[in-house]
């Protein structure tokens, strides 16, 4: 990468974007009640804000439009069930028809003037219901259309080989090139040109570079003939195929093949054409928010027709001798995968071959950036619309790329929580003011229909952790109730009218909304900054497919965790954010970003004015540490034995004459909470919140406001309560609990000073606020620590949604789907119990629940409990001695009823590989 070129393009492209922003007189502001009421005290603004948080700050969905088979009161009756379900927004996002019974419902064509009018009604029906609408430009992902002409497709240059020995005349089949060749990819186009571009011989070993001996061919003629020289050899047959990949799940009208993402001319066209069918239909309504692009996917593209001259025009020498040795034969999602036998490069050649694979992928980042994104962002602005993208993949720097977006976005999986990129791109929208930064949440790939609310609860909570403050969720399928049950289903966690838990939903949007607004009318607080290898890890294995990377180190990801439950907060950075840093006072500042650490993980290629950036912020008092490894040299091939001189005399001289402020550290082993901990000793880190023990599954990040400092906690396990003591020696004020259940606030309980006790039982979260200003109320009444008495036999009813009922009379409870005969029931179960007590109980514990739980006792409803631990309080008429009849009510998730019924094929296609879900009480049940 040309540095100063880099930054330069990289600078001029955030001026111009702001300057954009900044004039539109038509782009869609939705302000927030804190702007909207500057006159009030701090304090009075987030409070009533969190009690009544406006719109802007609820969850919106992903509006799955199946086939774009749509009816406009369908549109309208799914607004009012996503309205009433607490739903600020929503994604409409066309995509293909996933399969069922269709109605006999015909798709309308994607941009054509039917399928304009029903965007109409929807974009009428949100304004109408006080919603937000965004949408999702084309149809599935990435972008393409069946109109495509061969030009504007998608490229991949790739390659088969195979040892030849010589001298001989060899045949070769251009057929079976391209079959090896052939990228074994999720969504292939099935019209891909195919093109033998070069053939060359190269040898079985190369310990010094040696450029390949290229062969003439006639490319018109098959079979190939080449004559071989004496010796053993490689041959390498550099294919290039154009068209190759298809729309995944594209809608008709924009399906067809991929569009070529590298070509400003090509994106410039394909933007156009939508807003100039689109964007004229809709004059006197209120409009979109923000177009969205999802994440790239695409499948290993890396070429258009000018990028060996683009290549050497930023990189000054001449790629193609190279190309042999960096390129790979492509699966999944751009992975690479066995080919055929290759070259063994040691020594300096595979340095040189290393450095080279740097260049040419930074070269496709850096024309992504340019000619995709920047195009893509200028469309937006042009339109009055914000941009909002998944700009992470093979094809984008992880965190530098969302630094130009308007709405940067990230995503979190409901089967494993948040993803690497999450703090990539929360990091980006710190560095640049954005008030949002939004995820594609409870993404699903195993637990389907088992996706229960608690589970939901813990994956939003990891995203909020990794710096989240504004949920899509995954997602809510356009599905008409007269399709046959479950209705048509993309993929996601089920968010359905048709879901057993959805009357519960809304407990669920109403906590997301709430903390929500706070994270998004706060300040991030961070005081360290980590940097990853990734110079180092592209010139190893190219760019990554974000945010399923190969990690390099192997605990990459797992550090800014361990920084964040040790007690301190960290964003992730970059060279490019640390070449454009100031230093000053003992900080590297980034506009209103200031660390005092720096961390670097396992860095051994810098560029020579990053290191000099270092060692200037050392100079000044601050302090650097490296982890595992040291930088000594530079990344790419240009000038490479110079840059790397000046590299490794920065780092020794910085090192030999501020060795108190410069550590290096072991590279963590298993316990990487341990190891921080380590570090915060040896470096003098001191942390915001003293944790007496940090634990492994307890999280916290802070933010800030003008009189308040405020601390989310949250403990990710669904199983276990930890207790915790932590010390908040930097915060001011009180400390307040605020309810993001309820939107009701009280002291923290028992706290003593600025030190808290953390009760934090199964799957908790808390919202603690130091404030200077707010009013005395008093702390929650908690159960004693008492052993209480168990309830053991239960009637249990259990009524199944297939309309039928079981009763039986239980002496133990237990997980009713580790029993065959109850393990395929989904519905209601109903457990009931009668007793006559000598003594008072102020409690009723119904220990560990599976499931969504209501509590009746005589009577009288007391609550429910839809996460976490199932506490319920007994009023005080009810809890005097006497008799007592307990009704607890559990409703289960769908997933083992679909995984027993082969005759659903909707539900059964999804759940047959599942696990038997967990459901009912298991307890113990106690009164207390």
């Amino acid at each position: 990468m040309k540095d100063s070129n880099f930054s330069t393009s990289r600078r001029r492209f955030l001026k111009s974007s702001a300057l954009l922003t900044a004039t539109l007189p038509f782009m869609r502001v939705y302000s927030s009640p804190l702007q909207e009421s500057a006159k009030r005290t701090d304090s009075d603004m987030l409070f009533k804000a969190f009690r009544n948080p406006p719109v802007t700050a609820r969850p919106f969905v992903r509006w799955w439009w199946n086939g774009d088979k749509l009816d406009a009161k369908e549109i309208l009756r799914e607004l009012d069930v996503l309205k009433e379900a607490g739903i600020g927004g929503v994604e409409i996002n066309p995509i293909g028809f996933p399969g069922g019974d269709d109605l006999s419902i015909p798709s309308m064509e994607w941009l054509s003037p039917e399928w304009i009018e029903m965007v109409k009604v929807a974009l009428k029906g949100a304004e109408e219901r006080g919603m937000i609408c965004d949408m999702l430009v084309g149809t599935g992902f990435p972008f393409g259309a069946e109109t495509l002409t061969r030009d504007e497709q998608t490229q991949l240059m790739t390659l088969s080989s195979l040892k030849v020995e010589g001298p001989a005349t060899i045949t070769l089949d251009a057929d079976d090139l391209f079959a090896k060749a052939s990228p074994e990819i999720y969504s292939p186009h099935k019209d891909t040109l195919k093109e033998v571009y070069a053939l060359c011989l190269a040898p079985v070993q190369m310990d010094t570079f040696a450029a390949p001996e290229w062969l003439t061919f006639d490319k018109n003629t098959n079979p190939i003939r080449i004559t071989v020289p004496a010796g053993e050899h490689i041959l390498y047959a550099l294919i290039k195929l154009t068209g190759y990949q298809a729309v995944i799940f594209g809608a008709p009208g924009g399906s067809g093949p991929v569009l070529n993402h590298y070509d400003k001319t090509v994106v410039r066209n394909f933007l156009n054409r939508i807003s100039d069918n689109l964007l004229p239909k809709l004059t006197g309504i209120t409009g979109f928010r923000s177009m969205f692009c999802d994440s790239m996917e695409l499948e290993g593209a890396n070429w258009c027709n000018d990028l060996l001259a683009e290549f050497k025009r930023r990189k000054g020498y001449d790629v193609l001798p190279y190309l042999p040795f960096i390129l790979v034969r492509v699966g999944h999602m751009g992975k690479p995968i066995k080919g055929g036998e290759i070259t063994q490069l040691d020594g300096t050649a595979k340095e040189e071959i290393d450095r080279v694979r740097y260049d040419f992928f930074t070269t496709c980042v850096d024309l992504m950036n340019e000619r995709f994104l920047g195009t893509y962002n200028e469309w937006c602005h042009r339109h009055g619309l914000k941009s909002r993208v998944q700009a992470y993949g093979r094809e984008f720097h992880p965190l530098d790329a969302s630094l130009l977006i308007d709405i940067p976005e990230c995503e979190s999986w409901e089967d494993f929580g948040n993803c690497g990129i999450n703090k990539y791109v929360a990091s980006a929208a710190h560095y640049t003011g954005k008030k949002i930064i939004s995820c594609e949440e409870l993404t699903n790939g195993s637990t389907f229909f088992n996706a229960t609310l608690e589970r939901l609860k813990l994956t939003g909570d990891m995203s909020n952790l990794s710096g989240v403050n504004h949920s899509i969720l995954h997602g809510f399928n356009y599905s008409p109730l007269e399709v046959p049950f479950p209705g048509w289903v993309r993929y996601g966690s089920f968010l359905s009218e048709r879901n057993l838990w959805w009357p519960w939903f809304k407990l669920f949007t109403a906590y997301k909304t709430r903390l929500s607004l706070v994270l998004q009318e706060s300040e991030a607080f961070a005081d360290i900054a980590v940097m990853h290898p990734l110079a180092d890890m592209w010139a190893l294995y190219g760019t990554q497919r974000e945010p399923f990377p190969a990690q390099h180190p192997k605990y990459q990801y797992s550090v800014w965790d361990s920084i964040h439950k040790n007690g301190n907060s960290c964003d992730y950075t970059s060279e490019f954010i640390i070449r454009q840093s100031v230093v000053e006072n003992g900080f590297l500042t980034y506009n209103s970003r200031k660390y005092h650490t720096l961390i670097l993980v396992e860095v051994e290629s810098i560029m020579p004015a990053t290191a000099e950036k270092l060692a200037n912020f050392v100079k000044k008092g601050g302090k650097l540490i490296f982890v595992g490894k040291e930088p000594y040299k530079s990344p790419g091939l240009k000038d490479y034995k110079k840059n790397d001189r000046k590299v490794a005399q920065t780092i020794s001289t910085l090192k030999r004459t501020h060795s108190s402020r410069v550590f290096t550290v072991e590279a963590p082993g298993d316990d990487l909470i341990a190891w921080f901990k380590g570090v915060q000793q040896k470096c003098g880190i001191k942390p915001y919140m003293e944790i007496d023990q940090p634990n492994l599954y307890v999280n916290q990040i802070r933010q800030r406001t003008k009189d308040k400092d405020i601390f989310f906690v949250s403990n990710c396990n669904a199983d276990k309560r930890f207790v915790l003591k932590a010390a908040f020696p930097e915060s001011k004020g009180r400390a307040w609990l605020w309810d993001i259940e309820t939107g009701e606030r009280c002291l923290y309980p028992a706290a003593v000073g600025n030190t808290l006790t953390l009760d934090l039982p199964p799957a908790a979260s808390q919202l603690i606020v130091f404030d200077t200003t707010a009013e005395d109320t008093p702390a929650p009444l908690l159960p004693a620590e008492t052993q209480g008495t168990e309830l053991q036999k239960w009637h249990l009813s259990m009524e199944h949604i297939n309309g039928t009922t079981q009763k039986r009379n239980i002496t133990a409870l237990s997980d009713l789907s580790t029993d065959k005969t109850t393990r395929s029931f989904a519905g209601h179960l109903l457990y009931e119990q009668t007793i006559d007590s000598s003594e008072s109980y102020n409690w009723l514990d119904l220990g560990k629940v599976y499931g969504i739980s209501e509590v009746v006792l005589n009577g009288e409803k007391l609550g429910c409990h839809w996460y976490g631990r199932h506490l319920y309080r007994i009023p005080e008429h009810l809890a005097k001695a006497g008799k007592k009849t307990i009704q607890i009510k559990v409703t289960t998730t769908l997933g083992n009823y679909f995984k027993s019924n082969p005759q659903n094929n909707i539900g059964n296609s999804w759940a047959q590989w599942q696990e038997w879900y967990p459901m009912g009480v298991v307890g113990p049940v106690k009164l207390l």
